[in-house]
This record gives C-alpha cells, structure tokens and sequence, in this order.
C-alpha cells in the first residue's frame, strides 16, 4: 500500500485537470445557454442542460465552495459530504449532473469526448496498484489517442451509496480490478481505521507501516508472511486481503533466498566491473534483482516492496 506524491507537479496537474473539466461539464448540464465560460479546450461543445434539479441540489452545486470542495476536496472533506442528498429526488437530481457512467465510457462523443477516466489515468501515472503493488495499472492510449488499456478506479466512498462522489478526484483511486472488484467492492469503510492512499494521517499509528518477511530460509519451503507494526496497518491488510493475495507469492521469495545463496558480493563487484558504463548501488540491484532501493520509486514495478523487504531482511540490500 503506498501513498502517492501529492506534491509532484503531475498529480497537481491531474487534481487541476479533473476539476476543470468535471467542473464544466456540471455547469453546462446545470445552466446550459446560460453558462457562459469559454471549453477548458477551446473545442465548440453542445452539452445540454439537464432540467428537473431539485432546488437544494442546484443551490450546492451553484455554489463555487461547495463545488471545488466536491470535486477536489480531501478525503476528509468527502467523509462530511457523503450523506448529503439522501431524499429520492435530491439522489435522482445528482445522479442526473455526476455522471460517472458516462466518464467511463470511452465511445461518448458528448459529455465527456473531451476528458474522461482515460485522461484521468493518463494524468496520474500510476504504474502498480496503490493497495496490493501486485498488478501494472498503467494507461495505453495509441498515437492516434486510441484509449486501450488503463487501471479501474476504486470508490472509496462507494457510488452506490454516496452518488455525490461518484466524480470526486480524492474518490477515485487508480487500481487493479481484484483490488477494486475483487476484495473492497461496496465496502463501507472508516477513514480513521483503514488506509486510503490519499490521507496520510499525522500520527505514525495511523499510517501504513508494514514489512514483507518469511518463515524459513530452506528456499524451497519457504512461506512469506506479513508484519504489521501497528494496528491501523494490520485492519488495512485484513480488509484488503493482502496475505490471502500475497500467499500465491512464495515462489518468487523462495527464488530470492536462493540468489542470496548464489549471488556473493563478488558477484555484484564483477557484474558492476563488465558492465561498460558506470552504474550506482541501486543499478547494479535493479539489474541483479529487478527491485528498486528508493521507496519512492517502489510503486513502479509490481511486487517490489516484497522483493525489497526480503533482499532487505536477507542482508542484501543495506
């Protein structure tokens, strides 16, 4: 599980984009001629205007605050949004302007041909998943802006239950589908309890912190297992399964201890002597191992932070 950068200029500029562009559409479909603000894109764009909006919907919604704070808000502003709109109509008025059905659908030409999950993905670059690091995540949009592939998004708030951050950019975590359909599904879950990647909380109990270790170092038998250091960590991995997921892989543990038998620091000095170009501490593991040292740049590979643990706990990696 890990907590994304949200400092670098890529996720300011996909957090800047989403409500940009989400933005107008609401407009557009809450105003329609009389919303006068020139496309984001500068591209002529007939959206139209949805009608029947409940007054206290259209009021919040109106309102540039309430708008920006929906939109781009943090996780702890979404948890004192979430139960707002709960009468039949005022749901059925936000499900009519959040439309996320029609954001992931990569064959609209209307409301959302201009910006959609796809751009979104795009945007943020996440290569693995944030929750298991298990799977690639990334986004495949051809040259000629074919969308292909790309990660699902995960509700943490789920949808079905809060309609109203269906769109909301701190709500739609970029995930693998076991993740995400598999193990959380609808879950309801408690932000002060289980890890949502975009709330690190101040103090360290309630922040990921988690080790990925092994039972026995005969690498044909050995199991990996997980330790959590405190019990925010250990609810996290209880409710997304990651020991059940991480249990299909004691292969790849098992091959670690066994290059730890065959791979002598002499090793790593005469692969470092070959190579014809210079090469840092964190090259030569990259090359020998396929893992990163740098916790910051663990979530590029699947499975590097158990791969980095073990070489770690192996006395691989100082």
């Amino acid at each position: 599980m890990f907590y994304p950068d949200q400092t670098s200029a890529g996720f300011l500029h996909a957090r800047d984009e989403h409500f940009i562009n989400v933005r107008y559409v609401i407009k557009k479909k809450l105003l329609g001629n009389r919303f006068k603000e020139a496309h984001p894109k500068g591209l002529p764009q007939k959206i139209d205007q949805v009608t029947g909006i409940h007054a206290s919907v259209a009021n919040f919604f109106n309102n540039e605050s309430h708008l920006k704070k929906l939109l781009i808000g943090t996780p702890n502003i979404l948890d004192s949004l979430k139960s707002k709109f709960q009468t039949p109509k005022e749901k059925a008025s936000v499900k009519l302007l959040v439309r996320y059905d029609t954001f992931i659908d990569k064959k609209d030409t209307t409301t959302f041909r201009f910006y959609n999950a796809y751009h979104l993905a795009e945007n943020l670059r996440q290569h693995t998943c944030v929750y298991c690091n298990r799977l690639y995540t990334q986004t495949i949009i051809t040259e000629n802006r074919e969308f292909v592939a790309r990660p699902t998004f995960d509700h943490w708030f789920p949808k079905g239950d809060y309609p109203l951050l269906a769109l909301s950019f701190y709500n739609l975590v970029p995930s693998c589908s076991v993740c995400n359909s598999s193990i959380k599904g609808s879950t309801a879950l408690s932000l002060s309890k289980i890890f949502h990647p975009y709330l690190k909380h101040q103090h360290p109990r309630d922040q990921m912190d988690f080790r990925f270790s092994f039972d026995l170092e005969d690498h044909t038998k050995a199991e990996g297992k997980l330790i959590a250091n405190n019990v925010f960590s250990q609810q996290s991995i209880d409710t997304m399964r990651l020991a059940e997921m991480y249990s299909v892989h004691a292969e790849e543990i098992r091959e670690l201890i066994y290059l730890k038998k065959a791979y002598s620091e002499s090793y790593l000095h005469s692969l470092r002597s070959i190579l014809k170009t210079p090469v840092s501490n964190e090259e030569i593991y990259r090359l020998a191992f396929g893992v990163y040292v740098d916790d910051d740049l663990l979530y590029q590979r699947p499975l590097s932070k158990l791969k980095k643990d073990i070489l770690t706990e192996l006395g691989l990696i100082g």
